[in-house]
């Protein structure tokens, strides 16, 4: 396969799955926030809400509502905002048109359309959550469609690759900002359950919180959360699992009997394997530097990749500068 065929395989995997994270992201922060009787934490919702896009941080200050939601969502000026990631979806699919099914390619470019032609004063006053939920079930509809409608083949792979990446990246960066949260709450001197609700709310972000309270047969926490999100390989959105994913698809790319020490796969496994042998209890004395850590690895993970098989992450740089 084409380096480039394989690189617009990889990076629409990644748009795609980062539209589903920011619309689901959006819609339960915000709507919680509403659920709460304290309004400190409607302003800490929006917060959180314009560090998982990006936006610049004289924003945080005195955050407009209307004007940062519409920035994550609609904004093409930002290179995150939902708009601009579903928008860099379809352009590497049309790049690759040839290589896939036409339902698949029917599927995103119809997710495109909503996007790009949803009314943004709509949007401003009554429409976010007809907005986001539509968001979430286009991408269902395009990941369905790349599941039953393509050849499970070399391009499969990378695609199936872009996707548990940056499913592993959000999820580390919905820990990140939730744990910016409850430290937040910790400083004002909120009430202790307002510190709970938090980590429901992480599982929410996730769809994580029924298997999660089914897993350990209790209502979340702070570490039934933290480990099965990190570290629970049967649920798939956690790291571990993703990265596994990774792996594996870099394996069968390979299709080597013997893997060398100086191999893309070798190189992998040692930035896996380590998740595979953790428990959040080792972690806890400095969970935002490992939480941070983690982060750097996955997207290092990411330009191993890139490099590679694409040529040098600067080659790759119009693609990736909006990944973190």
């Amino acid at each position: 396969m084409l380096s480039r065929v394989a690189q617009n395989f990889y990076w629409m995997g990644r748009y795609l799955e980062r539209t589903d994270h920011l619309a689901r992201y959006i819609n339960v922060q915000y709507f919680s926030s509403l659920d709460s009787p304290d309004p400190h934490l409607q302003t800490l919702a929006l917060k959180s809400i314009i560090d998982m896009v990006g936006l610049p941080e004289g924003n945080k200050e005195e955050p407009n509502i209307e004007n940062s939601l519409v920035a994550a969502a609609l904004d093409d000026s930002n290179p995150v905002s939902i708009l601009s990631s579903v928008y860099a979806a379809r352009e590497n699919a049309r790049s690759i048109r040839e290589h896939l099914s036409g339902e698949l390619w029917d599927a995103i470019n119809n997710f495109y359309l909503f996007v790009s032609e949803y009314p943004v004063d709509v949007y401003r006053t009554k429409g976010l959550y007809d907005f986001t939920v539509n968001v979430m079930q286009h991408f269902s509809n395009v990941r369905g469609r790349i599941r039953y409608t393509l050849l499970k083949d070399v391009g499969w792979h990378f695609i199936h690759m872009g996707l548990s990446i940056e499913r592993a990246a959000q999820t580390v960066r919905i820990l990140i900002s939730k744990l910016s949260d409850v430290n937040e709450i910790r400083n004002l001197k909120l009430a202790s359950p307002l510190k709970n609700q938090q980590w429901n709310t992480t599982l929410d972000c996730l769809e994580a919180k029924d298997m999660c309270r089914r897993y350990y047969s209790a209502l979340p926490n702070k570490n039934t959360a933290l480990n099965f999100l990190l570290f629970n390989s049967y649920f798939p959105k956690s790291v571990v699992n993703n990265l596994t994913s990774v792996q594996n698809s870099l394996e069968r790319i390979e299709n080597r009997l013997i893997i060398s020490n100086d191999s893309l796969v070798h190189r992998t496994g040692k930035i896996i394997t380590p998740f595979n042998y953790m428990d959040v209890k080792e972690i806890d004395d400095d969970l935002n530097t490992f939480l941070n850590n983690t982060l750097k690895s996955i997207y290092d993970l990411s330009d191993m990749i890139v490099g590679h098989y694409f040529g040098t992450p600067e080659m790759n740089q119009t693609q990736s500068q909006s990944q973190s």
